[in-house]
């Protein structure tokens, strides 16, 4: 947990406001205001080797968990991630440490003048920030997580030595479009020239991140066509399965993170570690991997922060997300009835979202997390009715969990859901992670 006191907390605190307010200058096209802004400090992501992880779900699990097993290693690993749950530390890490907020109010003054005079956005400032740490530390391998579509994000300045995509689905349509095809070819813009490129994406989009690879000459590996799993067990204590690729097999590999669809992370990072041992980044052991799978964990990713009645919080926050989080509870948790707090982006499809709670929840609190772009709790209302679910409306996602509770018996289940700033709310209100 992080404190600060005094003058030091004033400065990272008026460090990150002003990062934040960068937000202002929305995404535009191209990489060059990133790339300008990593030269005029150095060109720092020079200095170690990228795995870019890019998809629509799960591409911070399964960073998570190619990073953890890096480290396991003993290989000096970073992770850059985001968004973040409760601080902006969180989406810094060397190994399993966050970057101190004093080195993120020095690299910021680095980075501003040329931030300012090319009028840098918050993920550009982010990234090199973030590039300008590992290199300063001397990371061995950067484990970096897309932040949105890939050919145009920031983190598409880094020259990587292996792309990662997870399944693709549709989330931010109203840059990416809603076809399937379209958001696939956004997302293989990650992959480099003669490089390799894993893929756990299905239908139309494999098709499409297979021609990319094609036409760029790289190594393609699906994950679901080339390695077979089995012996599937998801419990409350985790998953297990048995995994086979490339002559190699696995019996009983664990993962600690909760949840079906974590075992599908944890099959692409598996390939993903596979190839990285191809290229000679590093010899993969076996007792390590596992070690790693097993000690990989992820903020706001099925997170139990309390029990009796058990409450958990996941970031889940488009509806393909919320279909894995939902259908995988029940596999997961023993409850009696499950009490939903629920705060969602105006930006999502919210009619979606709230989809997957029919049938499934016995009450869903709708809240309205901090932050201008959150949905408003009339929108919210008018789909809850739409859908028919049995709903109240309470304002903040504090007062909502607390309302959540008041109804909540000792065998129910409080899922905390709907954006990393709706359990983010939760999760600082408790005192849970990182707090300033």
């Amino acid at each position: 947990m992080v404190r600060q006191e005094g003058k030091a907390s004033e400065s990272y605190r008026a460090c990150v406001d002003w990062l934040f307010a960068r937000h202002r200058f929305t995404m535009k096209p191209g990489l060059e205001r990133v790339e300008w802004l990593l030269g005029a400090v150095g060109s720092p992501h020079e200095q170690f080797r990228v795995v870019h992880v890019g998809g629509t779900n799960g591409k911070g699990s399964t960073s998570c968990m190619i990073a953890s097993v890096l480290r396991e290693h003993d290989i000096r690993v970073g992770l850059y991630t985001s968004p973040h749950v409760v601080d902006f530390t969180e989406r810094i890490l060397i190994g399993s440490e966050p970057i101190r907020p004093e080195r993120v109010v020095e690299f910021v003054d680095r980075l501003k003048p040329a931030a300012e005079e090319m009028e840098a956005t918050f993920f550009e400032i982010a990234t090199a920030l973030a590039a300008l740490h590992f290199a300063e530390e001397s990371v061995d391998i950067a484990v970096a997580e897309v932040g949105l579509g890939g050919r145009l994000d920031a983190t598409n300045a880094l020259d990587s030595v292996l792309s990662v995509i997870t399944g693709i689905a549709v989330d931010h349509s109203e840059i990416l479009g809603s076809d399937i095809a379209a958001i696939a070819s956004e997302k293989a813009g990650i992959i480099r020239e003669s490089g390799a490129v894993v893929t756990g994406a299905a239908g139309d989009a494999l098709d499409v991140i297979r021609g990319v690879a094609a036409a760029r000459r790289a190594r393609f590996v699906s994950v679901l066509e080339d390695t077979p799993i089995d012996s599937i067990s998801i419990s409350s204590n985790g998953s297990a399965f048995d995994l086979e690729y490339d002559g190699t097999s696995y019996e009983a590999l664990s993962v600690a993170m909760l949840g079906r669809h974590q075992v599908d992370n944890a099959r692409v990072a598996v390939v993903a570690l596979h190839e990285l041992d191809t290229l000679g980044v590093f010899s993969l052991s076996e007792g390590l991997l596992r070690r790693g799978l097993c000690e990989a964990c992820c903020m706001g990713r099925m997170q139990v922060i309390d029990q009796r009645p058990t409450i958990v919080a996941d970031v889940a926050h488009n509806p393909d997300a919320a279909e894995a989080l939902l259908s995988s509870l029940p596999d997961v948790f023993d409850y009696d009835r499950l009490i939903a707090v629920v705060g969602i982006m105006g930006d999502k499809d919210v009619r979606g979202f709230l989809s997957a709670f029919r049938d499934r929840a016995d009450l869903v609190l709708l809240t309205r997390p901090a932050g201008e772009r959150a949905a408003d709790l009339e929108t919210l209302r008018s789909v809850a009715l739409e859908l028919d679910l049995p709903h109240r409306v309470v304002p903040s996602a504090g007062a909502a969990l607390k309302s959540a509770l008041s109804d909540a018996r000792e065998g129910d289940l409080v899922l905390v859901t709907g954006s990393h700033y709706t359990v983010g709310d939760i999760l600082t209100s408790l005192g849970v992670g990182q707090a300033l």
